[in-house]
């Protein structure tokens, strides 16, 4: 099969096509709804260059450009990371067996999501039980 567009994706005039054809789309479906374009890291700094030095056909008040939900959840767990650091995590990681001290501190930066993700997904669930076992026992004290 021959390529659909001459130009590559990350390119301005493919952006600037994508962006021309989104908010085709949206005027014709919705005429008072402002555009909403997400895209990954590379085409989301390439559609905000264009919204920049194009302002009066993609500005911020006519367009809006979002980064992809995987660069959302790499930043917030990387903020995450941040806050965990020097807080002990990775030491109660590392003791209870469940990553050596390299991959605990890996995922404090995010080296890799899927597996950041999960690891916080088990943090919370063990917070959630010690939570749960400690308001039973402050409960059974109390009567």
């Amino acid at each position: 099969m021959l390529p659909l567009f001459g130009d590559f994706a990350a390119s301005v005039a493919m952006v600037k096509h994508t962006t021309d054809v989104i908010k085709t789309t949206i005027s014709d479906l919705s005429p008072s709804q402002t555009p909403v374009m997400t895209a990954d890291q590379p085409l989301y700094a390439i559609a905000k260059q264009i919204q920049w030095n194009m302002p009066q056909g993609y500005g911020e008040d006519q367009f809006v450009m979002m980064l992809g939900g995987l660069h959302i959840e790499l930043v917030a767990l990387k903020a995450l990371g941040s806050l965990l650091k020097g807080r002990g995590w990775v030491e109660a990681l590392t003791d209870a067996g469940i990553a050596t001290p390299g991959t605990a501190e890996s995922f404090l930066t995010v080296s890799y999501v899927r597996r950041c993700r999960h690891i916080h997904e088990v943090t919370v669930a063990a917070l959630h039980c010690l939570q749960y076992r400690a308001y039973n026992q402050y409960e059974y004290e109390i009567r």
